[in-house]
């Protein structure tokens, strides 16, 4: 009995376990390594070139990969693209969030970003730019940490203490500029002052030249589930500007609470965990 058990579950582990190779392969892509070769990709996950070969042919010939002719790199594929393009069309708060923002945007005539937290850091959903300004790619899929953004501040101010130190504790405090904050003690006063005004600022933080004013979105039991912002530059964003702005976030973060339940925080709640 026990030897029919293991000949019909076997098969099923290996999957298991060659579904959670590719799965690793392809998480080794980030914007800032969008091209790898076999030797970097085996270094990344410790794997033997030979072992990882096969990998690499599978997830090529799937279209999940695709190979420079060139340097003989490989990259994500078109497939990769293709679902990243169904999950985006998969998220119907998107599109109760883009007329509210494109209010937004014509109010201010800054960019708006709609973002989410997805394990411990800023997720971006959607953007609206200027009309005057013209875009060279889509701020969807991008994910920062989120002590360096408004958007993040302005999550972790409404998250329980807990919450915010796991996320810390994870991801730590990178410095992006000379204004970034690195400081535990100093992120956490700065916090409660964000959850005092109910508004966080991003100071170029995150890059320099970039300000933003950025305020939380939450469902109706009060759980964080994204956050809006007003991003310009710091000739454009002033101080005196930042009140008007915070009333305009308030009133846009409430017109998209009633759909906050469809942000990504909430929808994939069981799956993020911090």
């Amino acid at each position: 009995m026990s030897d029919k058990r293991e000949s019909v579950s076997s098969p099923a582990g290996a999957r298991v376990t060659a579904t959670a190779k590719a799965l690793r392969v392809l998480d080794c892509f980030t914007p800032t390594q969008p091209e790898l070769s076999l030797a970097q990709i085996s270094r990344i996950l410790n794997m033997p070139k030979s072992t990882l070969l096969n990998q690499l042919r599978t997830l090529e010939e799937a279209g999940f990969l695709g190979k420079s002719p060139e340097n003989q790199t490989y990259r994500l594929g078109h497939k990769i693209m293709e679902l990243s393009y169904c999950a985006h069309a998969a998220m119907p708060v998107i599109q109760y969030a883009v007329p509210v923002m494109e209010d937004l945007q014509v109010s201010t005539g800054e960019i708006i970003y709609l973002t989410s937290h997805i394990g411990g850091q800023v997720f971006y959903l959607e953007c609206v730019y200027p009309s005057r300004r013209s875009v060279a790619y889509s701020v969807s899929g991008k994910t920062l940490p989120m002590h360096c953004t408004g958007c993040g501040k302005a999550m972790l101010s409404q998250m329980p203490t807990e919450q915010v130190e796991a996320i810390i504790q994870k991801h730590g405090l990178p410095s992006f500029t000379q204004n970034t904050i690195t400081d535990h003690d100093a992120l956490m006063e700065q916090l409660a002052v964000c959850r005092r005004r109910g508004y966080a600022l991003d100071n170029e933080e995150e890059t320099m030249g970039v300000k933003c004013v950025a305020m939380a979105i939450r469902t109706s039991r009060g759980d964080v589930a994204g956050a809006l912002s007003i991003s310009g530059s710091t000739l454009s964003i002033r101080n005196e500007n930042i009140p008007q702005y915070a009333e305009l976030l308030s009133r846009a973060c409430n017109a998209l609470s009633p759909y906050a339940r469809m942000m990504p925080a909430i929808l994939y709640q069981n799956q993020n965990t911090l």
